[in-house]
């Protein structure tokens, strides 16, 4: 099994929060599947505690299952059922009297949920928090997944406001912990090689339950044909799933319709519009929805904010699902799924790979390894691209030197020439702004690795130059 990849920082923030003198309040927040759950309850398995899994029920069937969770973690306490504790603000001074002499921690997963079903809870545990648990060693944390409700508990006016010790944002794993994880359930020295791992990045994700499902000693192809591709995989049905699972969504088919545009490849406002088939003036509603979920980015050319933007999905997950699964729907049903691998994902990947992943993957590298290559502090980076799009930059970062770096990623299947190199400087010389020309640097990633005589020119004029394997440092891939 494998155990928490990358998440040391969560882990000693809430280690913080459980040796913290007297009470503490814990927000942990993040789309589903990435992982919080698992966290969690490997938390409690070394510090005291219990652990309610809220559900889209009624307050009293959720109290109830609280109160049982409380009874398993207190034989003695036969007393705790709702006929004695009969609301939430006796349950939760009964968990502040159980925490008086010794720390114990109470986990509440889905506290939306529990919300819902009670728009009072917030403020009855605001009440109890104030004046019963701050005589006691209660360590309590509310988690979730719909991101907007959670981090909105601690907005000014709630009543929950100013009083955590500790907010988290549980985000998906980045490209290299995902293989970091798929490595680690791996055979001995059986694994996949770093394209395959990009790859795998590409069309699952980094939520840990997709990861998880993976299986390395089957080649990726048949993990996603059997569990996305086919009908009957575990998968099939997840774009729907998770959007059937987020409250106040209303309209699913014209979500679906949106969400499939964008991972066809429309950026822009009106290419939305046209391939999802919406009126303009209904679409803001839709996509400020997304946006707030995380799933939908707003992107802005690279130092001009006040430029239009262009709006792109930031999970791979759902990239993958809704082009390859939604959008050809019709002809999944009818093929063998080997045969929709190999008829309409495999032909496609390169596409799918140079147009909307490998540019992630190539900014996540440079934000994560920079110091590797002896570069000075990144402070911020993005894209960059023409007014009339005809001159696109793949990777723009501002350096702590005030000098700039600029990269080409390209997906490709054979190594790349030096011709890509002499692209890149035209492009760099046709930019608008010059002080970033000024002290320009260079980087080129390929998928593919490079030609010879590129490589010597790249020594000749400090041009870094990354390939797959260059982007799995420390990280032993076949």
């Amino acid at each position: 099994m494998v155990g928490l990849i990358n998440r040391e920082k969560e882990s000693e923030r809430l280690l913080q929060v459980w040796n913290k003198p007297g009470p503490a309040l814990a927000l942990l927040y993040g789309r589903r599947r990435v992982g919080k759950t698992f966290f969690l309850q490997d938390f409690l398995r070394e510090h005291q505690g219990i652990y309610l899994l809220a559900a889209d029920s009624t307050s009293l069937e959720n109290l109830s299952e609280f109160l049982s969770q409380v009874r398993h973690a207190f034989p003695e306490r036969h007393d705790a059922t709702p006929a004695n504790y009969s609301t939430w603000r006796s349950a939760f001074r009964l968990i502040c009297d159980l925490a008086h002499d010794e720390p114990f921690a109470v986990v509440v997963d889905e506290f939306g949920a529990l919300c819902h079903a009670d728009s009072t809870i917030p403020s009855v545990l605001q009440s109890v928090w104030d004046l019963d648990a701050q005589r006691t060693k209660l360590k309590l944390v509310l988690c979730g997944s719909e991101v907007g409700v959670l981090s909105s508990l601690d907005e000014y006016g709630q009543p929950l406001h100013g009083r955590f010790d500790w907010q988290g944002h549980f985000k998906p794993l980045d490209y290299y912990d995902s293989a970091r994880f798929i490595a680690a359930a791996s055979p001995p020295g059986q694994t996949y090689t770093a394209r395959e791992m990009l790859l795998a990045y590409g069309l699952y994700g980094g939520a840990g339950r997709y990861l998880v499902a993976i299986d390395p000693a089957r080649p990726l192809s048949q993990n996603y044909a059997s569990q996305v591709l086919d009908p009957n995989g575990i998968f099939h049905n997840e774009g729907e799933t998770l959007i059937r699972q987020e409250r106040n969504i209303r309209d699913i088919a014209r979500y679906n319709a949106i969400l499939a545009s964008l991972a066809s490849g429309a950026t822009q406002w009106g290419e939305i519009v046209n391939q999802a088939h919406v009126e303009s003036a209904t679409l803001p509603p839709f996509m400020s929805r997304l946006q707030q979920l995380g799933w939908v980015i707003h992107e802005k050319p690279f130092g001009e904010p006040n430029r239009k933007g262009l709006y792109r999905l930031s999970d791979n997950t759902l990239k993958s699902w809704y082009r390859y699964v939604f959008g050809m729907r019709s002809a999944i049903q009818m093929a063998p799924p080997d045969e929709a691998w190999r008829q309409l994902v495999q032909p496609d990947l390169p596409n799918y790979m140079g147009s909307q992943v490998f540019e992630g993957i190539c900014q996540q590298h440079m934000a994560r390894f920079s110091s590797r290559y002896a570069l000075p502090l990144i402070m911020d980076m993005g894209r960059w691209w023409s007014r009339d799009s005809q001159v696109e930059i793949d990777l723009v970062a501002r350096l702590k030197d005030d000098s700039y770096l600029f990269g080409e990623c390209k997906w490709a299947t054979s190594p790349i020439d030096v011709d890509d190199l002499v692209k890149l400087r035209r492009k760099v010389e046709l930019l608008p702004h010059q002080p970033w020309k000024e002290r320009a640097r260079y980087v080129l990633f390929s998928a593919g690795g490079f030609k010879p005589y590129l490589e010597e020119r790249a020594r000749e004029q400090a041009v870094l130059l990354i390939g797959p394997e260059q982007l799995f440092p420390g990280l032993e891939l076949e």
